[in-house]
């Protein structure tokens, strides 16, 4: 959206205060889009580190790559381990890289809403700069060496050398930066306003899930020797519940680790989204309706509805969800304090509840159940009763206001 929409000059007379008006200058810097704004880079933080706990550290993370790497040259990599994390143990390894990712992503959104010749300017500089760093020393004691020795010939040993440090550390970056393409992307998008980012953030994280999971497949996982090993296996059994809510047990720590993974991304893309979705309909607007008090407050009301929203409808995803899964845990739980019989002991235990197919038969139960309730209960009937309870709430007070 950057690409698109440029930054709108408000016209105000000289010691007088501007009136709010839906110009981008001005609505970029209301609370409700910094808020959701701040909300998205949060979940995205909060997934990508989620992600990397549960299936990147200790498995396939960045530090095993470089210390293959320096095992196989015999050489220390040029790149600091402080920056790399590497010597660390645990989460700790991506402290210090995530906070590079982000400073790298709000460069490319602050460089994103530049005039296209500073954009230029940095680009090129950007190549210029590469160009130097990667061969700069080889041709400078190249033809210094040939100038003070009046012989043309081709670069020795000794002057190829000097490509070897470059070269490790543009490949020590690539590599750091590819672990940390979510992040990038992400915080781009979302202060950058692109979706382009955004959908890139998202499907690179759904990739490192891929290709977890293709490691960690058994027949695949097999023919990794000693690397497969390491890899975080998710056995087709799970364990007993052990995380769930009003004291009933219904899902297990990976699979809680991945519903957090599901609503995390959900809240990133709907505040991330929802943010260019707003500012697009502002600045589409005409100038008259722009500065219409009208449209500032539904505007407000809108932005409100949405914080609202974020928390409230993907905080009950997320329970039921974890519902879903564990449905079967609630029936039976349900069928033996109510009959007190030995049947719901002898199902629960049944294997068939505890493997993978079982839990879709589970969630596809809950999901039924839950659609056949649509046909008894008339949610959009109720919906209208809470909104017009509310609005009749709200009534008198800005009648007294009108009356005063």
């Amino acid at each position: 959206m950057a690409d698109d929409v440029g930054l709108q000059r408000d016209v105000t007379v000289t010691g007088e205060r501007s009136p709010r008006t839906l110009h981008l200058k001005l609505l970029r810097k209301q609370w409700q889009i910094i808020s959701l704004q701040v909300i998205a880079t949060m979940a995205l933080v909060g997934m990508y580190l989620e992600v990397v706990s549960n299936y990147v550290v200790g498995s396939i993370d960045h530090t095993m790559l470089f210390d293959t790497i320096e095992i196989l040259i015999g050489d220390q990599l040029p790149i600091g381990d402080w920056l790399t994390g590497e010597g660390r143990s645990g989460l700790a390894r991506f402290f210090v890289p995530l906070i590079l990712g982000i400073v790298v992503g709000g460069g490319m959104a602050l460089l994103a809403f530049q005039t296209p010749k500073v954009q230029q300017r940095v680009k090129l500089g950007f190549i210029v700069t590469l160009i130097v760093v990667l061969v700069g020393q080889l041709l400078l004691s190249w033809l210094t060496g040939m100038l003070f020795s009046f012989d043309l010939r081709l670069p020795n040993s000794n002057e190829l050398s000097t490509l070897e440090w470059p070269l490790l550390m543009i490949l020590s970056l690539m590599i750091l930066f590819l672990y940390l393409l979510p992040v990038i992307m992400g915080v781009r998008g979302i202060w950058g306003l692109s979706r382009r980012s955004i959908a890139w953030a998202i499907g690179f994280t759904l990739l490192f899930l891929g290709i977890h999971a293709i490691l960690a497949f058994p027949l695949i996982n097999g023919q990794l020797g000693s690397y497969g090993d390491s890899v975080n296996v998710i056995g087709a059994q799970f364990s007993e519940p052990t995380i769930g809510i009003f004291g009933l047990m219904l899902v297990t720590k990976q699979q809680f680790a991945l519903i957090m993974i599901a609503v995390l991304i959900m809240v990133f893309q709907e505040s991330s989204y929802g943010v260019i979705r707003y500012l697009e309909y502002a600045y589409r607007l005409p100038e008259s309706c722009k500065r219409d008090p009208e449209y500032v407050r539904q505007m407000d009301n809108v932005l409100n509805t949405h914080l609202k929203h974020t928390f409230g409808f993907l905080g009950l995803t997320g329970i039921a969800t974890m519902v879903a899964l564990g449905f079967h845990t609630v029936l039976l739980g349900f069928v033996e304090d109510s009959t007190g019989s030995q049947w719901a002991g002898q199902i629960s235990e049944s294997i068939e509840l505890s493997l993978t197919y079982g839990l879709v038969i589970s969630a596809a139960m809950f999901l039924s159940i839950m659609a056949l309730l649509r046909f008894f209960v008339p949610w959009e009937r109720i919906w209208g009763l809470v909104y017009a309870r509310k609005n009749a709430d709200a009534l008198p007070a800005e009648k007294q206001v009108v009356d005063i």
